[in-house]
């Protein structure tokens, strides 16, 4: 498949890993860090992380195979959330800057979605759009909070899906969730046009020599959603502060 990637290259990411796997981002946050706002140097700092592990032959062959792709990724975002929360004056009772994160990458036609907070990736196909990610806002109360964040707390608690990709599919990722008939509808319409806003980012999917064809009777998408933890310290743990939605 070829990967065609447009849309707001500020607070979004995109880079390319290995011959046939790419990276992609989106972040959103309040808060600063070095003088940027949180989100932009949690890209700034994820992609240094990357670029760094890329000089690393096992690094470079665990990106080419799907599953270990999304471990070693895991790895990475660990390794950045623990740097951004020691740099912040966060602890449990206060958080001074964090942010929500959804990263997904791809390797031979398989995406993994790796999510936390309020940001979103869709998946469009056919004429229909469909969440890769849980919402991890909660609305119930009277002003909206993120039950997880990006570097409120030195261990990161992540969501994790994944979905096989078919040529013509587009991965939409979103600073915010959409609700409602409507709001899809005009994201869709949205994706061809020339000028896609801010916090959209596109990866469209076309037909090559290599490209996977769909196969019959297959479902919109297949979708499995899990809970994984990472820590630079390897401790396992629960967001304990509850993080103003931005």
């Amino acid at each position: 498949m070829t990967l065609a990637i447009r849309g707001d290259r500020t607070s979004c990411l995109s880079l390319q890993l290995g011959p046939g796997t790419w990276l992609l981002a989106v972040a959103r946050g309040f808060g600063q860090m070095g003088g940027l706002p949180i989100e932009s140097a949690l890209l700034a700092r994820l992609r240094a992380e990357c670029q760094g592990r890329m000089r690393s032959p096992l690094f470079r062959r665990a990106i080419d195979r799907p599953q270990a792709a999304a471990t070693a990724m895991l790895a990475v975002l660990g390794r950045v959330n623990g740097a951004l929360h020691a740099n912040t004056a966060n602890h449990d009772d206060y958080v001074t800057a964090a942010a929500s994160l959804t990263a997904v990458i791809i390797v031979q036609g398989l995406a993994y979605v790796i999510h936390v907070g309020a940001t979103a990736a869709y998946l469009a196909r056919a004429g229909e759009i469909a969440p890769l990610c849980d919402d991890d806002v909660m609305e119930e109360r009277p002003v909206p909070v993120l039950i997880r964040a990006f570097a409120a707390a030195p261990t990161l608690d992540v969501g994790i899906s994944n979905v096989r990709l078919i040529p013509g599919d587009a991965i939409v990722l979103l600073g915010r969730r959409i609700a409602g008939a409507n709001e899809r509808r005009t994201l869709l319409d949205r994706l061809d046009a020339s000028e896609l806003g801010e916090q959209i980012l596109v990866a469209r999917f076309e037909e090559d020599a290599g490209a996977i064809s769909p196969r019959a009777g297959a479902t919109f998408y297949s979708s499995t959603i899990v809970r994984a933890f990472t820590a630079v310290a390897a401790a396992i743990g629960f967001l304990a502060a509850a993080v103003l939605a931005h």
